[in-house]
């Protein structure tokens, strides 16, 4: 159809380092779709662990998101989240979004206490996603 372009399916990916938890969506589509001017990351996290350790920055805006799991009570987050901006700590204990400007230095994100899941949304806008001083995790 005329608009077949503008809508994406191709959305799924399977951690490598945890095959069997859930699903993660939206993988960095970047220049693959909507002309390369964003990239957006969903994660589902359904128990704490580290998920970037390594302090870098992007040459873009990013955002982050943390948001309640369910589908019933947007404000129920029962979990808390450790990110660090150019070396401050700030702990996330409700839904929040956080801008990081270009050029920023960021992380570790650390999701310390997951006792209910969170939906989290990393929204980069370009559509290369890239870090620099990034070392693999």
């Amino acid at each position: 159809m005329k608009f077949d372009k503008l809508f994406a399916t191709d959305l799924f990916w399977k951690d490598a380092k945890n095959p069997n938890e859930s699903v993660s969506g939206t993988r960095h589509l970047g220049d693959k779709w909507g002309g390369g001017y964003m990239t957006m990351d969903t994660n589902y996290v359904t128990k704490a662990h580290v998920m970037i350790s390594q302090p870098h920055v992007h040459e873009f805006p990013q955002y982050l998101n943390f948001f309640s799991a369910n589908p019933k009570d947007a404000r129920d987050f029962d979990a808390e989240v450790h990110v660090t901006i150019k070396g401050e700590k700030y702990v996330i204990k409700e839904p929040t979004s956080v801008y990081i400007p270009a050029g920023t230095h960021h992380v570790p994100v650390v999701f310390a206490k997951i006792n209910k899941p969170l939906l989290f949304i990393d929204i980069a806008l370009s559509g290369s996603y890239s870090r620099i001083g990034n070392t693999p995790d």
